[in-house]
């Protein structure tokens, strides 16, 4: 087993107040989140991963791998994992992985980290996001962005990466056409299948490592919504379990780095001896990892980066206007 030695995160200071882009559109209803955390002009999920690495990394610049994980790179036809080595500084012997696929994507990042670290010493994954909707759609995918990132060792780590239970159902809850770059939810989908899923993923976990679901001390979920996470008492999860976690609807969907966020959070609040259960959730599937705590994590503090700086809507406009179409 591998396990996680630093961890970095970060989140965009601007935010915008769902409410009004919803008036701005005539959608009427109550905002399914608070703000949105919106990077800036001159902010991508290539910028965002670099923050939340370089926090990671510490001293250490001589990774064996470097594991990117995105579904809104800045560019294509190249890899954003060789960018960032590039851009960190790191050795030149150091590999880089891509990964996509969906939100539920870094826990099959600490899958091939675990993998890997026994020949490259120490692996760092990557996870940003900034998935940008169309016009009102926004107020239904609740896109926002953010960053994590963690750096997996062979031992010296503070949580160690336990047993992986898997469930899955072959639906189309959210997808991209073709080479279209404005995602497709089929919101009704995602809030039927989300807590099956994720429920049939837990009960596995269970089975597997003999550790009933409440006796976690906190819960780590993607949340691409807030009723996916109403929907986690399905699954056995209880309310304190995620309350210190759960941030969609203070600041939005980030994508896959949801996930990586929330256990940022969870790492900041957990002491030696406790159990995190990360779950993570996209197309489909669900993957429920236990992380046990070994040491005292060394607290980074990203909770208070959640308020953020308030912006009013003309500037958000500005910055997101055709940027699903063509980064700024």
């Amino acid at each position: 087993m591998a396990e996680i030695s630093r961890y970095g995160a970060y989140l965009p200071k601007y935010r915008v107040a769902l409410g009004e882009v919803q008036k701005f559109f005539g959608r009427p209803g109550r905002p399914r989140a608070k703000t949105l955390s919106i990077p800036a002009m001159d902010e991508d999920a290539l910028t965002m991963a670099y923050e939340a690495a370089d926090q990671a990394l510490g001293d250490e610049r001589a990774p064996g791998a470097l594991i990117a994980v995105t579904m809104s790179p800045p560019f294509g036809l190249r890899k954003v994992s060789a960018t960032l080595i590039q851009a960190l500084g790191l050795s030149d012997s150091t590999v880089g992985y891509d990964l996509s696929g969906h939100p539920g994507s870094l826990t099959d990042a600490f899958a091939l980290a675990e993998a890997l670290v026994a020949s490259a010493g120490s692996v760092l994954v990557v996870v940003s996001d900034y998935v940008v909707s169309f016009e009102e759609r926004v107020c239904d995918t609740l896109a926002a962005g953010g960053a994590a990132a963690f750096l997996v060792t062979e031992s010296g780590g503070f949580a160690r990466l336990g047993d992986v239970a898997r469930a899955s159902d072959e639906v189309y809850d959210v997808w991209f056409l073709a080479r279209e770059r404005e995602p497709r939810y089929r919101m009704e989908v995602l809030f039927e299948t989300t807590p099956k899923v994720m429920g049939a993923a837990v009960k596995g976990l269970e089975k597997a490592t003999g550790t009933a679901t409440g006796d976690y001390a906190s819960v780590a979920a993607s949340q691409p919504h807030p009723q996916v996470l109403r929907g986690l008492g399905k699954a056995g999860i209880a309310g304190e379990q995620i309350a210190g976690t759960s941030f969609v609807g203070e600041i939005g969907n980030l994508g896959t780095a949801s996930l990586g966020v929330a256990l940022a959070l969870s790492f900041d609040a957990a002491s030696a001896g406790d159990r995190v259960l990360a779950l993570s959730y996209g197309a489909g599937e669900a993957v429920a990892q236990s992380i046990e705590i070994i040491a005292a994590p060394p607290a980074i503090g990203i909770a208070e980066k959640i308020a953020g700086e308030a912006i009013d809507l003309s500037t958000y406009y500005l910055w997101t206007r055709g940027r699903q179409a063509e980064p700024h």
